[in-house]
């Protein structure tokens, strides 16, 4: 289990820095950035900084060498990723961003799930899932609105 949860994060942030690389043309890379430290890295820490140090919801444990003020190091990097993956794929048509936000708040319900199992982060039985989907319903869809209503890149097709 040590390895597992060690290795956890650096394997996702690996995955989906290869995605990035692999979908994101490089003229893009920067943009999308932007809005992966914004919404993705500094998100994670607001996010978890109301969520784990004053309502005390939810918390990251077993973080091991990437344990910084008791989030794990690796978690904003992740976000970031994820954020820039999540942009890049977004739909441009109103009723598929609706259905792509609602299934990628389902995705984030289900990640925080798979980081609850293999050990590296606790919540509150009440909050997981119908809150935690309603947290990650409220981010996605600011992120969508941001971004649709502040990028050119979301003029430009896949």
């Amino acid at each position: 289990m040590f390895y597992l949860s060690t290795l956890f994060y650096p394997s996702y942030i690996l995955i989906a820095f290869i995605i990035v690389i692999l979908t994101i043309p490089q003229k893009d890379l920067k943009n999308y950035f932007i809005y992966g430290v914004l919404f993705g890295g500094f998100g994670d820490v607001v996010v978890v900084g109301l969520f784990q140090n004053v309502l005390h919801i939810i918390c990251f444990k077993n973080a091991g060498i990437f344990n910084v003020l008791g989030e794990n190091l690796l978690s904003p990097p992740s976000w970031i990723l994820t954020v820039m993956i999540f942009l890049r794929f977004l739909p441009l048509q109103k009723l598929f961003q609706y259905a792509y936000v609602l299934g990628f708040a389902v995705f984030s319900v289900g990640y925080g799930y798979l980081v609850h199992n293999v050990g590296l982060f606790d919540f509150k039985p009440w909050y997981y899932p119908f809150f935690a989907y309603l947290t990650f319903l409220f981010w996605w869809t600011t992120i969508t609105w941001v971004f649709v209503r502040t990028s050119s890149l979301i003029r430009n097709p896949i």
